[in-house]
C-alpha cells in the first residue's frame, strides 16, 4: 500500500483507507476535511525536503505536513 507521502505530484490517486495507527485525533480531522475512502486527491506540490504537502480534494487545496500524510493509504492504481 501506498502512503500520501510516497505519492508522485501532479497525479490523481483514491484514497484507500485512512492508516490504523494514526492518532483518533487526525483521523476525525481528516474525516472532517473530506478524506475518505474512494475519494479523489491529487498532490499538487511537495517542499523540497519533502516535509509539508499541497493537495487538492473535495475542490478545495490545503498543506499538510509529512506525519500527517503519512496517515492517509491511497491505491495502488492511479489516474
Amino acid at each position: 500500500m501506498k502512503s500520501l507521502k510516497n505519492a508522485k505530484v501532479g497525479r490523481f490517486y483514491t484514497i484507500k483507507k485512512l492508516s490504523e495507527y494514526a492518532p483518533d485525533k487526525i483521523v476525525r480531522r481528516l474525516f472532517d476535511l473530506g478524506f475518505t475512502p474512494n475519494q479523489s486527491i491529487k498532490v499538487i506540490r511537495k517542499s523540497l525536503i519533502g516535509k509539508t504537502f499541497l493537495v487538492e480534494v473535495r475542490g478545495y487545496v490545503l498543506s499538510m505536513r509529512s506525519s500527517v500524510a503519512d496517515a492517509i493509504i491511497l491505491n495502488e492504481g492511479d489516474k
